[in-house]
């Protein structure tokens, strides 16, 4: 017998496999320790939440709906729910869903007939293009050292796992927020490739997704959650701006 404790307390984790763990399952587990490593326990007495219910409270209903649909109604719901114009909405619906959108076959591509990154000389994906490009990782940390927030690693992990511990109402925020990043990063890929326009700096990536996130904040009910979103806008300009004032301009072509 070990504590989950004392698992947790060990780098790398104190977890070993009779079979190693290859393809899919090797993903999960890398996803499941990118999400237990800003676990913090302490002694406090556990208190059994039920996700599957705004209240937390366990209903049949609730029950009945993720046994019934497996899940997927629920993680839906909370990309059609979201503030933003309903494009976007499709938009990041078939990002989520891996569908290569249909600008995406008109991209360049290599010798291969592999699509090429715009922003790089790499094999475009939605996982490259959105979390593993430069101009992503970029806009992720600043997001990371602004918020605190962990980087999400894909679309399932984003729309899935990562906000979890959030509220409702402050999920929806920061993912109307998320996608206005993503839209900017999209819109400066097809510039790129269809405009032939010149390569765009970190920053005006990143202020192209504070522009739409500040616009969109008019969707908001609430004056009280439109402050919110623009103060958060205002926050990320601020350490863009501050990374941008101690590294130079010539910054905007390296990675922290």
């Amino acid at each position: 017998m070990v504590s989950v404790a004392s698992v947790l307390s060990l780098v790398p984790l104190n977890v070993s496999f009779r079979r190693g763990l290859v393809g899919n399952n090797l993903v999960l587990w890398h996803r499941l320790v990118t999400t237990l490593v800003h676990v913090n326990l302490n002694e406090a007495k556990d208190i059994f939440k039920w996700e599957l219910h705004q209240n937390k409270m366990f209903t049949v209903h609730s029950m009945y709906n993720a046994l019934m649909s497996n899940g997927v109604v629920m993680r839906e719901r909370s990309l059609w729910n979201l503030k933003v114009p309903l494009k976007i909405k499709i938009f990041m619906w078939y990002l989520k869903k891996g569908v290569v959108l249909t600008k995406d076959n008109l991209g360049r591509r290599n010798w291969h007939g592999n699509k090429k990154c715009a922003f790089s000389s790499c094999n475009e994906t939605i996982q490259h293009l959105f979390f593993e490009c430069h101009y992503a990782r970029f806009i992720w940390r600043v997001v990371q050292f602004t918020f605190g927030l962990e980087v999400p690693v894909s679309m399932d992990h984003m729309f899935g796992v990562w906000l979890i511990g959030f509220s409702k109402k402050n999920k929806s925020l920061i993912m109307a927020g998320v996608v206005a990043l993503c839209w900017a990063i999209w819109l400066s890929r097809n510039d790129l490739v269809f405009e032939k326009c010149s390569l765009k700096t970190y920053m005006q990536v990143l202020y192209r997704g504070t522009h739409w996130c500040r616009f969109w904040a008019q969707l908001q009910k609430h004056e009280e959650d439109r402050t919110v979103v623009k103060e958060a806008c205002r926050a990320l300009e601020t350490t863009v701006m501050q990374v941008f004032a101690s590294f130079g301009w010539r910054f905007s072509y390296r990675l922290l």
